[in-house]
C-alpha cells in the first residue's frame, strides 16, 4: 500500500487537513462489549488452565445471545497477544532475560499469558483474529480496540522488565518527562508531540487493519487508556498532531475496506466532555466535522461516573453522530465493582439522554464463576455486586429496564488523570444547597413502590431534605446496612436514609434541595427506586 506509507512524512511534520465524507452517519443501537485480553488469555474462567481454542470460544459465546450487539477485543497495545514486527508477545521474557526479580505473582502472570499466546500460536492463531472470527460466528460486530497510550506497561515502580516494551524502554527521551502530570505512571506515558511516537503508534495499527481486516467490522482508538499524550501546558496546542494520526488512521482503514469491498467503521473512546477532550489535545469537534469518525464514546478511567451528561456532549459537539457511553467496572474507588442497580441506573440514565447505546468495560465474568454462577447478595443485604451474564439481558434497553430496581447516583467528585466527572460532589452545604440526579425512568406510567434518598455526609443535624418541592423524613437507620451503603464509610461519616414520596419524582432532572441550619459536607447522594422484591425485580 504505497499511497497510505506516503502519508506518514506529513504525519510526521504535524500537518492537519480536511477529508469531508458525505457518506450519511449510521446510527446504530449497540451494547459494546469491550474485553482486555487478559481474562481470556490468563483463561481465568477456566481455572488458569492452558488456554484452548476452545475455551477462548467459550468467553465469546457467553455473552453471545444476549443483549450484546458489539464485541470489541483489545489487541495488546504496546505489547502484543499476536506476532508483531513492532514487539515482543506480551510476557515474553528472552528466555529468562527479563523477569519482575522477587515478585512471583506478577512473573507467574506473564508467564501464564506468555504461555497461553504461544499455545493459540501453535494452534495456528492467536487471541485476536479467533475472538473476532467467534465473533462473526455468533452474529456479533467485531471490533478491535486499540489502547493508544497503555500505562500499565510504564511502571517502573515494580523493576518489571518483562513488562517493558522494547520502543519504550529505548526511548526514555520520548516519554513526557512531566512530574506536574497527574495520574499513574503519566510522567513515563509517550509523548505524541514526538514524530517517532506518532509514526510507531500508526505503524502498529496499520499492521493489525492490515492484518485483521478481513474479520472487522470496526476499529476503536481507545485514548481513555491512558488519557495522557503529551506535557501538561503543550496538550491543548498540540491537539492538531493528534488530529494528523486520526486522519491517517482512517486512510488505512479506508483503504483496508476497499480490499474487502466493505467500510471499517472508525471510533475513538473519549473523555466525557468537550473541555476535558481538549485539553487532554483531542478536538474530537474537528474529527467529527472531517469525518474521520462514525461514533464516539464518552469515556471514564479507573472510578466510574454514573452521571455523565449526554445531551451537553452532544450539545457541544454540534454534530448528528452516534454517541455511547462508558459503563466501566470501577464504582467510587478503583476495583469496588458497581452494584446491579447501579448498573441499571447508568444504562437508564444514558439511554433516556440520547445515548445511543453503551459500552460495558472490563466486565470480567469471573467472579460470578468463582461463586459457582450463582448470583447471591452482598452478606445481609439485597446488593449484589457479582458482574453476571444475567445483566446483559438488560442494559441494553429502555424497555428491558422497565421497573426494574435501580439505584441513580452523583460520583463524589474522585478524578482521575484530571477527567473531572459530572458532579457537584463534595458539596459543602451551610444554609442552603441543591444538587440533580437524573432519573431515567418513567415514573409516571411505572411508579416505584418505595423511593429512598441515601445521604453520606458528617451530620444531619438541622439539615431539612426535599425533593422537587416535597419534603422528606428520615427512614428507618437500618436500611443503610441493607442497601450496602456503609461500605467504604470513614469515621468523620455517616450514611443516612431518606424517605421520599414516589409521586414526587418525575422523569429527567430531580432537584433535591438541603438547608441546614449548622454546616455539613456532602459526600454521596444516592436515589434507590424500588419496583419490587429482588427476587422479580433484581438486585439493588
Amino acid at each position: 500500500m504505497p499511497a497510505i506509507r506516503m502519508l506518514i512524512p506529513f504525519l510526521l511534520l504535524g500537518l492537519t487537513g480536511c477529508q469531508f465524507s458525505d457518506t450519511p452517519v449510521r446510527t446504530k443501537h449497540r451494547l459494546i462489549y469491550n474485553n482486555d485480553g487478559t481474562e481470556i488469555l490468563g483463561n481465568n474462567w477456566f481455572g488458569k488452565r492452558p488456554l484452548t481454542r476452545d475455551d477462548l470460544n467459550r468467553y465469546i459465546d457467553m455473552i453471545a445471545g444476549s443483549q450484546v450487539t458489539t464485541y470489541m477485543i483489545c489487541s495488546g497495545s504496546d505489547f502484543f497477544y499476536y506476532r508483531s514486527k513492532y514487539g515482543r508477545l506480551i510476557g515474553d521474557d528472552l528466555n529468562g532475560q527479563l523477569n519482575c526479580g522477587e515478585d512471583t505473582t506478577l512473573n507467574n502472570m506473564f508467564k501464564r499469558l506468555y504461555d497461553n499466546a504461544i499455545g493459540l500460536d501453535k494452534e495456528g492463531t492467536d487471541i485476536v483474529e479467533a475472538s473476532l472470527k467467534r465473533a462473526k460466528e455468533k452474529k456479533l460486530e467485531a471490533f478491535i480496540t486499540f489502547r493508544m497510550n497503555d500505562l500499565h506497561f510504564a511502571d517502573t515502580s515494580r523493576h518489571c522488565t518483562v513488562q517493558y516494551s522494547d520502543f519504550w524502554i529505548a526511548h526514555p527521551e520520548y516519554w513526557t518527562n512531566d512530574t506536574t502530570l497527574p495520574g499513574w505512571n503519566a510522567s513515563r506515558a509517550l509523548d505524541f508531540a514526538h514524530p517517532e511516537v506518532r509514526a510507531y503508534k500508526l505503524g502498529i495499527i496499520r499492521e493489525q487493519l492490515e492484518k485483521y481486516g478481513a474479520l472487522i467490522d470496526g476499529y476503536e482508538l481507545d485514548f481513555m487508556r491512558f488519557i495522557v499524550y503529551f506535557k501538561r501546558a503543550e496538550a491543548e496546542k498540540n491537539a492538531p498532531l493528534i488530529t494528523s494520526l486520526v486522519q491517517a488512521v482512517k486512510q488505512v482503514a479506508d483503504s483496508v475496506g476497499k480490499v474487502y469491498k466493505k467500510k471499517i467503521l472508525l471510533t475513538a473512546r473519549v473523555p466525557a466532555t468537550i473541555s476535558d477532550c481538549r485539553k487532554k489535545g483531542l478536538d474530537v469537534q474537528e474529527w467529527v466535522k472531517a469525518g474521520l469518525v462514525d461514533f464516539l464514546t464518552m469515556g471514564v478511567h479507573w472510578s466510574g461516573d454514573p452521571a455523565m451528561d449526554v445531551e451537553a456532549f452532544k450539545a457541544t459537539l454540534g454534530a448528528d453522530i452516534p454517541v455511547y457511553t462508558t459503563i466501566d467496572d470501577g464504582s467510587y474507588r478503583p476495583r469496588e465493582v458497581w452494584s446491579h442497580g447501579m448498573y441499571r441506573g447508568m444504562a437508564s440514565h444514558a439511554l433516556a439522554q440520547g445515548a445511543t447505546g453503551t459500552l460495558l468495560f472490563n466486565y470480567f465474568l469471573t467472579a460470578y464463576n468463582e461463586a459457582g454462577q450463582q448470583l447471591q447478595p452482598e452478606e445481609g443485604t439485597v446488593v449484589c455486586r457479582t458482574i453476571a451474564p444475567e445483566l446483559l439481558q438488560e442494559l441494553g434497553s429502555v424497555e428491558t429496564l422497565r421497573k426494574r430496581n435501580k439505584v441513580y447516583c452523583l460520583s463524589d467528585g474522585a478524578a482521575s488523570y484530571e477527567v473531572l466527572p459530572n458532579t457537584p460532589l463534595p458539596l459543602k452545604i451551610s444554609n442552603e444547597g441543591v444538587v440533580s440526579v437524573f432519573v431515567g425512568d418513567d415514573v409516571d406510567a411505572d411508579q416505584p413502590e418505595e423511593v429512598i434518598l441515601f445521604i453520606r455526609s458528617g451530620s444531619t443535624d438541622g439539615l431539612d431534605v426535599s425533593v422537587n418541592g416535597e419534603h422528606t423524613s428520615l427512614a428507618d437507620s437500618s436500611l443503610p446496612r441493607l442497601y450496602d451503603k456503609v461500605r467504604g464509610l470513614k469515621d468523620n461519616q455517616k450514611e443516612w436514609a431518606f424517605k421520599v414520596s414516589p409521586s414526587s419524582l418525575r422523569k429527567g432532572k430531580n432537584e433535591i434541595h438541603f438547608s441546614s441550619s449548622g454546616e455539613t459536607m456532602l459526600e454521596r447522594v444516592e436515589l434507590v427506586l424500588k419496583y419490587g422484591p429482588v427476587e422479580t425485580n433484581g438486585f439493588f
